[in-house]
């Protein structure tokens, strides 16, 4: 049986395991990444997809730590990212709510994955999280092509980023089905061109407000990602800076409407801060089943 807590960030899903029969505990962190990366297939599956299909899913497991307040590590669907700034969020948030996480007199919370240990500053009123603020490590500028740049964020995640074309009037889910299809055909580009990335975004924005951009983010299989997306906010401000474009902070509105706004925190190194609020939509209880001919789950098409 596995015990979950679901959240969402600005409409971006996280499935955050509280309770489970995957045992990782006596693991350095290292090693209970790989062993959860390789095996679980079926567990993971049941709960990325249940119940009944969801593809924006993404799964968080909490285990106790040593050098700060929780582990974390993160399983997803092929061709999404192994690490999200977002379930930092999200954790921090369902721990706190729910009382699995004793409030810190600081309000500063160390949270320990396999890219490093982040601290994150909460605000909280009557166990109630109502924001909380994350920073980047950093970003580099790979590119800046007339036609598009490249960022990688923290050395670890690369994004393509390309002005919005003549043919799509607007990031307006009017235009859905033609911003679909060109995330689609840019994704399958890269691919087919063996080029290594880990997302693809699209942005508006107009000479008079160069800080507030609209943008849509494609993961590796065309996935539209839910939310403006902190890695997508933090690259869209990296290349702006990198085209000379002087702002402090820059609020990213997705085709779904939601925001997120980045601020500038560290200039040479181009470290950007984030504060959102997640909010925790419900618990779920799993059982996972061997002789359940679709023990898997299923995505609906």
């Amino acid at each position: 049986m596995f015990t979950t807590i679901d959240t969402h960030v600005a409409g971006e899903a996280f499935r955050v395991v509280m309770h489970s029969s995957i045992s990782l505990l006596n693991e350095s962190l290292e090693s209970a990444e790989h062993k959860l990366q390789g095996n679980y297939e079926n567990e993971k599956n049941l709960l990325l997809n249940e119940p009944r299909g969801h593809r924006g899913m993404h799964g968080c497991m909490i285990m106790p730590s040593q050098i700060a307040d929780y582990r974390l590590l993160f399983f997803n669907h092929s061709d999404v990212s192994d690490f999200k700034y977002e379930g930092l969020i999200t954790t921090i948030t369902a721990l706190l709510e729910t009382g699995n996480l004793k409030k810190n007199a600081d309000d500063v919370y160390k949270i320990e994955t396999t890219n490093g240990v982040y601290s994150v500053k909460v605000a909280i009123e009557n166990q109630e999280v109502r924001a909380v603020r994350v920073e980047n490590m950093f970003s580099v500028l790979n590119e800046q092509h007339p036609d598009y740049s490249s960022v990688t964020i923290d050395e670890d995640r690369t994004y393509f980023i390309f002005p919005l074309p003549d043919t799509i009037p607007g990031i307006q889910l009017e235009n859905l089905a033609n911003l679909s299809r060109w995330g689609l055909e840019q994704t399958i580009k890269l691919k087919e061109e063996n080029i290594v990335f880990d997302g693809v975004i699209l942005t508006e924005s107009t000479a008079t407000t160069p800080n507030e951009v609209r943008t849509i983010t494609f993961e590796k299989d065309g996935y539209i990602l839910r939310s403006p997306g902190i890695d997508s906010t933090c690259a869209v401000f990296e290349s702006l800076l990198g085209s000379s474009v002087k702002v402090e902070a820059l609020t990213n509105t997705s085709v779904f409407g939601s925001k997120l706004t980045a601020k500038l925190v560290s200039a040479p190194t181009n470290q950007f801060s984030v504060e959102a609020e997640a909010f925790v939509t419900g618990m779920n209880q799993f059982i996972f089943d061997q002789d359940d001919p679709l023990k898997d789950g299923f995505l609906l098409a």
